[in-house]
């Protein structure tokens, strides 16, 4: 049986179901493309006769007893029905409890499949935080959603844009929170876990994990802040005591050129707004996130979730088949973490 990359809608108020659709239809010819794209089936008909775009899919199921049977009759591109939103209130570019449970529901349902044995890896679109607190749901992402769906509280993202393999001391959030983590045990903690996850043959495991400093450097060749001093240095020294394989810090303006030469295996960043900028910088059109330490890989195209576009024909969908071709490369990987 072929192995399925498995697409979930994300907010469907917004341009995924049109991503989705134009990366299926360019996808289609690969003969290493096998989808199941899971979603709400009103909200994919509306946009594609909207749009006047065909639907690629060539079977449509809404279980599990109907998709392991097109599975099994070499169905290539599949659609799954995970909810029935009510088309006659929904309004692209809007936001509502509906759409925030379609986008769970299609989530939920994408990592079910993958857990039941029916599908590989998992391709993601971007969801509404908004959306999902109004249909009451707490978690406010995919990272979120995830960490519940696949009982799994070590989780980790990592940026991938060009050849920048890019993880970040904290995730989202505001500056003053990453600060106040750049701390000596909390570097050293995520050291070792980034030297876990490079485990996989995805990473070259023969270049060092590269550290960025978190405040620039003066012109004598002192740091502006004391970070470096009392947090960073003597981290990234106890760590290379264990073994691992790491330099830095570096100067952010330093370092990320040698990342895109592929110098370094992977760079740890202290904030994560340094890390979106450098992989959008190296690769505008193909910036994805990963999440380790999932039973399986996740893979996202680095958006937002399109509410001013939806409906207008003009999404771009090259950063959703990026993240489709990478999920394609990971599965090949040896995922060790």
């Amino acid at each position: 049986m072929q192995r399925y990359t498995v697409i979930a809608m994300g907010e469907g108020a917004g341009n995924s179901p049109e991503m989705i659709i134009k990366a299926v239809r360019s996808l289609a010819s690969d003969p290493s493309v096998w989808l199941i794209v899971v979603g709400d089936d009103g909200i994919f008909r509306k946009t594609a006769a909207d749009l006047s775009l065909s639907l690629p899919f060539t079977y449509y199921a809404d279980d599990n007893a109907s998709l392991e049977e097109a599975e099994e009759n070499g169905e290539k591109l599949i659609f799954f029905s995970s909810s029935a939103i009510d088309m006659d209130n929904f309004r692209y570019g809007e936001i509502s409890a509906d759409t925030g449970k379609a986008s769970y529901e299609a989530l939920r349902m994408a990592t079910e499949i993958i857990q039941n044995g029916l599908g590989h890896s998992l391709v993601t679109s971007p969801v509404s935080g908004e959306a999902l607190k109004a249909a009451g749901y707490k978690e406010r992402s995919v990272f979120e959603l995830l960490s519940v769906f696949a009982s799994s509280a070590r989780l980790c993202n990592m940026l991938r844009g060009g050849e920048l393999n890019i993880f970040g001391l904290t995730q989202r959030c505001s500056v003053s929170s990453a600060v106040s983590a750049v701390k000596r045990e909390n570097i050293i903690s995520a050291l070792v876990e980034i030297d876990s996850i490079i485990m996989s043959s995805y990473f070259d495991r023969s270049k060092p994990i590269a550290v960025v400093s978190l405040n620039p450097m003066n012109p004598d060749g002192t740091w502006t802040g004391p970070e470096e001093e009392e947090a960073i240095i003597p981290a990234v020294e106890i760590v290379k005591g264990l073994g691992i394989d790491v330099e830095g810090p570096f100067p952010a303006e330093n370092v990320f050129a040698g990342g895109v030469q592929g110098k370094y295996s992977c760079i740890l960043v202290m904030t994560a707004g340094v890390g979106f900028s450098a992989v959008a910088a190296a690769a505008p059109d193909k910036a994805s996130v990963i999440t380790w330490g999932l039973p399986f890989m996740r893979v996202g195209p680095l958006l937002d979730a399109g509410l001013k576009d939806a409906g207008k024909g003009i999404a771009d969908s090259e950063r959703m088949e990026a993240a489709i071709a990478l999920a394609l490369i990971l599965r090949s990987a040896s995922l060790m973490a």
